[in-house]
């Protein structure tokens, strides 16, 4: 396939203006933070800008993007239509690791490409709550708190935040996010995922051929097609979920009622709570990741536990799941699965990474770290 790029040269820090038909607003704007000043460079030539080249262009969904490279030392922004990639401008090295520059290329991206909806992808490594969008050079990475923090300084309505990352479909980011009030619906993955990441060709041709599509039809559709595309890959434990942050934020209450009779009846049930996290889904990578959705199941399995609150309060917590994770996909080996997971520490990993688990914003708020700090006294 023959590739046309035009690029428009500018000085560092100078911003150069979108052509001129970015003044009408369109019903969409795709942008892609490409934060690969890391070891997923390759994936953006390979794989992700062919997958945007793959759709049709149309005036009425900007596919842009952020670009940081490893290999260079220059920021570049880049509009996608069809085949044809223009670089828009051209900046200075940034470093994507802070969340002001995360806040920057929501600005510009609204700014330039004025839109009905807005819909944003943070692409690159994913650690859950500890963080995603890793810079080598500048050695830093977004955690939950600068990930807050970025979202609400920008200002911004996210109609659809997209996690092309592994392992971010955790309560703990859902909270970080909830706590802005500009998100709509979280994409995300549970696990790990491979490095093609969201089947983009298949997911924005879809929206370019239905434009009008709502913020959580677009959430539907990139779950269903990321299950069409990886059905049973890597051994079947591949998922995505669309999680409407709203309902999330708004039952959050039952979550921190629960959090706070689990320590309660801790001394009681500390074997029982054992024995259930046991036979709990955790996340391939990082095990301490358990699917919030069967730990309640297998809680409620344990004949040992009867606390008539306690148990109510976990019937509850899965009825929540339910409620806010709208739309799931999961390869065959995820049957048991809500979509979305919560960190429950072992030992070792707790004296690992405890005191950075207590800093976040969700383990204040919810009584959990208390829960995890107790349990590992």
């Amino acid at each position: 396939m023959c590739v046309a790029l035009v690029t428009i040269l500018v000085a560092p820090g100078l911003l150069l203006m979108a052509p001129t038909s970015r003044a009408e607003t369109a019903s969409w704007t795709f942008a892609i933070y490409v934060a690969a000043d890391n070891s997923l460079e390759p994936y953006w030539e390979t794989t992700t800008l062919p997958f945007l080249q793959a759709v049709p262009a149309s005036d009425d969904v900007n596919l842009v993007a952020m670009l940081d490279m490893k290999s260079t030392s220059t920021i570049e922004i880049v509009k996608v239509s069809g085949s044809t990639v223009t670089t828009v401008a051209t900046y200075a090295e940034m470093d994507t690791g802070d969340p002001a520059t995360l806040t920057w290329w929501i600005d510009q991206a609204t700014t330039l490409w004025p839109s009905t909806n807005f819909g944003l992808s943070l692409w690159d490594h994913g650690f859950g709550w500890q963080f995603i969008c890793s810079d080598d050079t500048s050695e830093s990475n977004i955690n939950m708190t600068d990930l807050e923090s970025a979202i609400s300084d920008a200002g911004d309505m996210i109609d659809v935040l997209a996690f092309d990352a592994c392992n971010m479909a955790m309560a703990e980011v859902a909270y970080a996010l909830s706590l802005t009030d500009m998100v709509q619906y979280m994409v995300a993955s549970e696990e790990y995922g491979p490095g093609d990441g969201l089947p983009l060709d298949d997911i924005l041709t879809i929206l370019v051929d239905d434009p009008t599509m709502t913020p959580q039809e677009l959430g539907a559709v990139m779950v269903e097609e990321w299950g069409i595309h990886y059905g049973k890959t890597n051994g079947g434990r591949m998922t995505l979920a669309s999680i409407d942050v709203a309902e999330f934020g708004a039952r959050m209450g039952n979550f921190n009622n629960w959090s706070a009779r689990m320590m309660d009846m801790l001394p009681t049930y500390q074997s029982y709570y054992e024995n259930a996290v046991q036979k709990s889904h955790a996340m391939t990578a990082i095990p301490y990741f358990v699917d919030l959705y069967d730990l309640a199941y297998n809680l409620l399995d344990q004949s040992g536990i009867t606390d008539a609150t306690l148990r109510s309060l976990t019937t509850q917590l899965q009825s929540d799941v339910l409620a806010y994770v709208v739309d799931f996909a999961g390869g065959p080996k995820m049957d048991d699965c809500g979509g979305i997971t919560l960190y429950w520490a072992a030992d070792n990993d707790w004296g690992w990474y405890g005191a950075d688990y207590l800093d976040t914003q969700f383990a204040a708020d919810t009584g959990w770290g208390d829960f995890l700090t107790e349990l590992h006294a």
